[in-house]
């Protein structure tokens, strides 16, 4: 999971009359709404019988379940440790722990196993991350517009005017091809769990005369972001630049936001198929990734100023570069008084005070630093 520039997001609610009980059809295509928190998509399953919120996360190869799903019974803890690596390529030996089932509607998985780590924000939310070893069993269609996900062992039909990812897999992991700056490229892995468009390391050769031309030009868009990974904190130097045409495929599409990073892998996120896509079907069966487009498509400006709570203290953690002339009062790892009104002494901890900021969704940010100045931040728009 990467780039995890701290915004407020909204947490869209399920709409009234609607319940986290799946509706079975006779076509044995179950039902379940979801809502996106922090632009992950969640939706309500089981583990071991014990109710669990499962974020959908195609890009992980297997799950990962956090250090309060044992007390809960959701797991046993046991076997080998396995070596794990995070988006921000850190690596180490995690435990693992076993499930004697997994269910998700009327859809059984016996015996699951899953890697055992404490990220951050799934831990604060008590959330397990369902990997594409589950995932690649079933067929999905993800209904942005009415917020339900249903999924079937049988491929789903769809309309002719859908468009057609072509995609291709490796460990069970959806990947696919594209082509930006008369350059193309492979293995991008497509990774729900990555909650932007598509990010791309910044020190590809293929790159550099792009990269150069656009920072001559004034078009991009840097900053300093922190990227949340399921064993590490970094922040880094980034630029997001809106391209003029992707293709994947026969498929084109027009000024897509790239974030390129200094520390990365390829990854097309799921901001990418909910702007462009008001529904996407993955059928695994048929290896086969289908979206069908919206009429209109909305991009979402950011705030891009961001505070962590660390250690009792609110502490800016990324902020624009020379987008607007309040960035140069701030500095990263400062230490500031308040964000929004809120004060570090109004949250019980660092998880109280992320589940505030990521169900929150304000039209700016007001800071309040130390020596009393109040420096208001609204959304940006890519150059």
């Amino acid at each position: 999971m990467k780039r995890f520039l701290i915004v407020f997001f909204a947490l869209l609610i399920l709409k009234s009359g609607e319940t986290a009980e799946c509706r079975t059809q006779s076509d044995s295509v179950y039902t379940l709404p979801f809502h996106i928190d922090a632009g992950l998509l969640v939706f309500k399953g089981q583990m071991n019988g014990v109710d669990t919120d499962f974020a959908f996360d195609t890009g992980a190869s297997m799950g990962l379940a956090n250090s309060l799903a044992e007390p809960a019974e959701r797991l046993q803890v046991k076997g080998k440790k396995i070596k794990m690596r995070d988006s921000n390529k850190q690596v180490a030996k995690v435990p693992t722990g076993l499930t004697k089932e997994i269910r998700i509607g009327g859809v059984s998985f016996p015996k699951v196993r899953s890697l055992v780590n404490d990220m951050a924000y799934l831990y604060c939310m008590d959330y397990y991350l369902l990997g594409s070893d589950i995932i690649s069993q079933l067929n999905w269609e993800i209904d942005f517009e009415n917020m339900v996900i249903r999924f079937s062992k049988n491929p789903f039909p769809v309309e002719n005017g859908w468009t057609d990812i072509p995609v291709y897999f490796f460990n069970k992991r959806p990947y696919v091809t594209v082509k930006f700056a008369g350059e193309e490229f492979e293995n991008i892995l497509i990774d729900t769990g990555y909650t932007h468009f598509f990010s791309f390391p910044a020190n590809n050769p293929s790159i550099q005369d792009f990269l150069s031309l656009k920072d001559s030009l004034g078009l991009s868009n840097p900053d300093i972001s922190s990227s949340m990974g399921a064993l590490s904190i970094q922040t880094d130097s980034t630029r997001t630049i809106l391209v003029d045409s992707l293709q994947i495929g026969e498929n084109y599409f027009e000024k897509i936001p790239i974030s390129f990073e200094p520390i990365t892998g390829a990854k097309l996120g799921i901001g990418f198929f909910k702007t462009l896509g008001s529904s996407l079907v993955i059928n695994n069966s048929e290896s086969k990734y289908l979206l069908r487009m919206r009429k209109a498509v909305k991009f979402k400006d950011p705030i891009q100023v961001g505070v962590h709570y660390l250690e009792g203290k609110l502490v800016v953690m990324s902020k624009s570069i020379g987008a607007v002339p309040e960035d140069i009062m701030l500095s990263i790892g400062e230490e500031i008084l308040s964000v929004n009104g809120r004060r570090a002494e109004d949250f019980e901890d660092s998880c109280d005070f992320m589940r505030w900021s990521f169900t929150n969704k304000p039209k700016s940010m007001t800071i309040t630093k130390l020596d009393g100045t109040s420096l208001v931040f609204e959304p940006i728009r890519l150059k």
